[in-house]
């Protein structure tokens, strides 16, 4: 089923989507809006997603490996994801252990 709605665009913001997507990457521009909504909607749940897992991180609930298993991010790319939230690596006794084995 599909729902028919208007929106208003900016004319630059038309002509640049008409210029540069229309034709090489989608057929029209119904398809760009479609896209555009799904790619937001994908962000804010991976965000969601990396901030209950930080949250869990910060408990001392799962390990800093375990995160990146979770969210299927590499152990570089959760490292950043933690730090762009304010969630600090805790590096003890346990995690050393876990870096050796």
């Amino acid at each position: 089923m599909h729902i028919k709605k208007t929106i208003t665009l900016p004319e630059e913001l038309e002509r640049d989507v008409e210029n540069q997507l229309i034709g090489k990457y989608y057929s029209n521009l119904s398809d760009v809006i479609r896209d555009g909504i799904r790619r937001v909607l994908k962000d804010y749940e991976n965000n969601s997603e990396i901030k209950a897992i930080a949250k869990l991180y910060q408990e001392g609930k799962i390990t800093i490996r375990e995160a990146s298993d979770i969210t299927g991010i590499p152990l570089r790319g959760i490292l950043h994801e933690f730090g762009k939230r304010g969630t600090y690596i805790r590096y003890g006794e346990d995690e050393l252990k876990e870096d050796i084995e």
